[in-house]
C-alpha cells in the first residue's frame, strides 16, 4: 500500500508539468526530457527512503530534474545515450587528470644530433566508489604513436588482500614500477630495464596486492601477484621475437609480433608474476620478484625471470657545519632462464639474458644560490649528482655503460637533466653499441 501511495505521489508531481504544457502547445523535447529527469530524481529519492536513508541533498536553487543534462529513460540498464553516463550524475568530482612529458636532445658520437619529443603521458584516475578505483596511463610517443600503458580497476577488500584487474604494470623489478621520466635522475633507462626486463612491461591480468605489515611493526612488507598472458617469443614456423640485439623487448605482450595483435597471447598457457618488498625503515627497501610462463606457440618452452632490487638512503648529515646529502644508493639485477627445444635452438632463441645496474645519487643545494637568486632557486630546489654503471649479457653479446649526470629540480616534479654516457660492447655485441653520447632532457609532471 505504501509503495502505491509513493508512486502515486511521483505521478502527481510529474503529470502537471505535462498537462500544463499540453494546454498551450505540443510537448517539446526539452519539456519531455525535464519530466523524465524529475521522475528519475524522485525515483532515486524514493529508493533512499525505502533504504531508511534521507535523500541526497541537491544544490541550493535547484528543483527535481535540475541535475545537469542527465537523461534517463527506457533502454538497456536505464541508459540511452551519450549524456546519461553515470559520472554525469555525481554530486562532485570523481575523476582526476594529470600526467607527464619529456623532451630530449641527444648528441651521439656516431649519429647526428637530434631533438626528440619523446613522451606525452596523460593519467586518468577515478574514484568510482570509496572502495573501487580506476587508473589508466596513455602513452603518446614521438608525437603520434599511442598505446595504453596500464588501465585497471582496484577493489579494496582488506589491507592484506585487494583485487586488481586489467592492463597491469608488471611488478617485475622496482624500476618497471617507477619508470616515469620526472622521477628518475638520468634520462635513459638502465640497460637491464631495456633488454632483460623490457620496461615498460605491461600485460592483461588479474590478481591481488596488499600490505602484510604486522601490527605495530616499524617496517613494511608489501606484495603484488597476478595471473597474466605471458611473453610471445616463438611461433611454430620458427619466427622469433627474442634476440641478442633486442633481448625480450619485441616479445612483450603489448607488442604486435609473430602475427598477433597487441595484448594477444600466442598460446593457451597463462603466466604468473609477483613481487615482495620489505622496507625496514624510511628510504630503504629490498624487493624480490619473478615472472614465469611459456613463451612459444606450442607451450613447450618456459621463460622465467628473477629479479632483485634495492635502495638505501643515507640521510643528510653535516661536515664542519656544512650539510651533506642525502645520498641514495640503488640498483637492480635480473636473470632470464630460457628453455629451448630443438626448434627454439634452430630458430636462434638465446640461451640466457642477464644484467644489472648500480647507481649513486647525491642531492645538494648550495645556500648561496637560494640566498642570492631566490627567483630561480626556490626553497625546495635541489641539484643531484648521479653516477651509474650498467652491464647486460645477452647470450655473450655484452654491453656496458658508464653514465655521469647532473640535474636541477626547481621543484620536485620538474627536472632538467644533463648526462654523459660512455658505451661499449664485447663478444657478439653489434658495433653500434660503441657510441658515446651527451644527453639533455626536460621532464615534468603536470
Amino acid at each position: 500500500m505504501r509503495r502505491k501511495l509513493c508512486l502515486a505521489a511521483v505521478a502527481a508531481m510529474a503529470i502537471p508539468a505535462l498537462s500544463s504544457a499540453a494546454d498551450d502547445a505540443p510537448v517539446t523535447r526539452e519539456e519531455h526530457d525535464r519530466v523524465l529527469r524529475e521522475i528519475e530524481d524522485l525515483r532515486r529519492d524514493l529508493a533512499e527512503l525505502r533504504a531508511g536513508r534521507p535523500p541526497a541533498p541537491r544544490p541550493m536553487g535547484t528543483e527535481p530534474g535540475d541535475s545537469g543534462d542527465l537523461v534517463v529513460a527506457a533502454g538497456p540498464g536505464g541508459y540511452q545515450g551519450l549524456r546519461d553516463k553515470p559520472f554525469l550524475a555525481t554530486g562532485g568530482p570523481k575523476a582526476y587528470l594529470g600526467g607527464y612529458f619529456d623532451i630530449e636532445y641527444r648528441d651521439a658520437e656516431n649519429a647526428r644530433h637530434d631533438f626528440r619529443f619523446h613522451r606525452l603521458i596523460p593519467f586518468i584516475y577515478a574514484d568510482i566508489h570509496e572502495r573501487i578505483q580506476f587508473a589508466t596511463e596513455i602513452e603518446i610517443e614521438d608525437g603520434g604513436e599511442v598505446s595504453v600503458e596500464f588501465a585497471f580497476i582496484d577493489l579494496k577488500i582488506i589491507e592484506p588482500a585487494n583485487f586488481r584487474g586489467g592492463v597491469i604494470l608488471e611488478p617485475l623489478g622496482k624500476f618497471n614500477l617507477i619508470h616515469d621520466s620526472p622521477i628518475n635522475d638520468l634520462t635513459d633507462r638502465p640497460l637491464v630495464s631495456q633488454f632483460v626486463i623490457p620496461t615498460t612491461f605491461h600485460e592483461i591480468g588479474v590478481g591481488l596486492f596488499g600490505n602484510l605489515t604486522p601490527p605495530e611493526a616499524e617496517w613494511d612488507v608489501k606484495y603484488e601477484v597476478y595471473l597474466t598472458s605471458g611473453f610471445k617469443g616463438l611461433d611454430d614456423a620458427g619466427n622469433t621475437a627474442i634476440s641478442v640485439n633486442n633481448g625480450l623487448r619485441d616479445a612483450r605482450a603489448a607488442e604486435e609480433s609473430l602475427g598477433t595483435r597487441s595484448y594477444d597471447d600466442i598460446n593457451n598457457s597463462f603466466a604468473g608474476v609477483g613481487r615482495v618488498s620489505v622496507s625496514p625503515l624510511l628510504g630503504t627497501e629490498v624487493g624480490i620478484s619473478a615472472h614465469t610462463g611459456t613463451y612459444d606457440e606450442s607451450s613447450e618452452n618456459n621463460l622465467t625471470i628473477v629479479a632483485v632490487d634495492g635502495l638505501y638512503t643515507i640521510p643528510q648529515f653535516r661536515v664542519a657545519d656544512v650539510p651533506v646529502g642525502p645520498i641514495e644508493v640503488l640498483g637492480e639485477a635480473a636473470y632470464d632462464f630460457i628453455e629451448r627445444d630443438d626448434l627454439a635452438r634452430a630458430s636462434g632463441i638465446p640461451g640466457d639474458l642477464w644484467g644489472y645496474y648500480g647507481q649513486v645519487n647525491y642531492h645538494f643545494m648550495p645556500s648561496f644560490l637560494t640566498d642570492n637568486l631566490p627567483e630561480l632557486f626556490l626553497p625546495e630546489s635541489t641539484f643531484t649528482l648521479v653516477g651509474r654503471w650498467d652491464h647486460v649479457d645477452l647470450d655473450e653479446a655484452r654491453r656496458y655503460r658508464v653514465t655521469t649526470g647532473l640535474n636541477f629540480r626547481p621543484i620536485e616534479s620538474t627536472v632538467f637533466k644533463f648526462d654523459y654516457q660512455m658505451n661499449w660492447g664485447s663478444g657478439t655485441a653489434p658495433e653500434t653499441t660503441d657510441d658515446d653520447a651527451f644527453v639533455f632532457s626536460l621532464a615534468s609532471y603536470f
